[in-house]
């Protein structure tokens, strides 16, 4: 993994972390996921921050996990059916990054700059603030149950509860796309741009201003306990979704059911939607 694949940078009162993989359409590997929870764990413990930015380069905000991924294509076949090769990369590795992004201190906000699809849908709809550079050009993808998966990163609690039963539903049991349209008018996006910017980086740069300008004279402790106020009617939502997707999710990389759609779509034998 390039150490530029995700960029750690302190801004001011803010964490920036951008995901830097254009040309995968900042799809992650399982150490890339690694990195992303390592660097949200680092920018929880600033001292001197109020806010975490993600933000992505390129035309999508992130395409979800890369299964392009060598070292899975080069693991010993025999491994992929055990319970010692999915509680420690998917179990423990799901739990952990989904807590984390429940659990950070700061305010956690996404700049979103085009399509986000699986496990990083899920942690986008963890966030606490949502803007959008082109809502036309947006979508929210949870792709589960075309890859033989259930719900990761507590989706099935955060979809109903930002998006509402009938889209969470369409999302979750018919692998829908939800347009920007839909996830502004249900109230999930703060912001849209109307894509009046001419490269992601002003997009980029004009969300961290805005957002530092917003938070300059406010009592930064007040903000933070705010927000774990707020937090304290969803935990337990999250919580319970977490730990119950990672085990029916375990149970379907067991039976072999995700490996087995992974090799149809590789052979377009089942249609990937993107």
């Amino acid at each position: 993994m390039s150490t530029e694949d995700i960029i750690y940078e302190v801004k001011g009162k803010a964490v920036v972390i951008t995901l830097n993989i254009p040309k995968k359409l900042n799809a992650l590997n399982g150490d890339q996921y690694l990195q992303l929870g390592k660097y949200i764990e680092e920018a929880d413990k600033e001292e001197d921050t109020i806010m975490t930015i993600i933000q992505s380069t390129g035309k999508f905000f992130s395409a979800g996990a890369n299964f392009a991924d060598k070292k899975l294509m080069e693991t010993d076949p025999a491994e992929l059916f055990t319970h010692e090769y999915w509680l420690s990369r998917f179990v423990a590795r799901n739990v952990w990054l989904t807590n984390l992004f429940n659990d950070h201190k700061k305010i956690l906000v996404a700049a979103v700059n085009g399509p986000v699809i699986g496990l990083t849908s899920a942690l986008l709809l963890l966030c606490d603030l949502i803007y959008v550079n082109d809502l036309s050009k947006f979508y929210l993808l949870a792709p589960f149950a075309n890859l033989g998966l259930v719900a990761e990163g507590a989706s099935s609690a955060t979809l109903y509860s930002r998006l509402g039963w009938s889209k969470a539903a369409e999302a979750l049991f018919l692998a829908k796309p939800i347009s920007g349209h839909d996830c502004y008018n249900a109230g999930f996006i703060n912001k849209h741009y109307d894509g009046k910017f001419e490269s992601v980086e002003e997009f980029n740069t004009t969300v961290q201003n805005e957002l530092l300008d917003a938070v300059e004279n406010l009592h930064e402790d007040s903000i933070l306990q705010n927000k774990q106020l707020l937090k304290l009617s969803r935990d337990q939502h999250i919580n319970n979704a977490n730990s119950q997707e990672v085990m029916r999710g375990l149970g379907k990389w067991l039976e072999g059911v995700p490996q087995g759609r992974f090799a149809q779509l590789a052979v377009k034998e089942v249609k990937h939607k993107l």
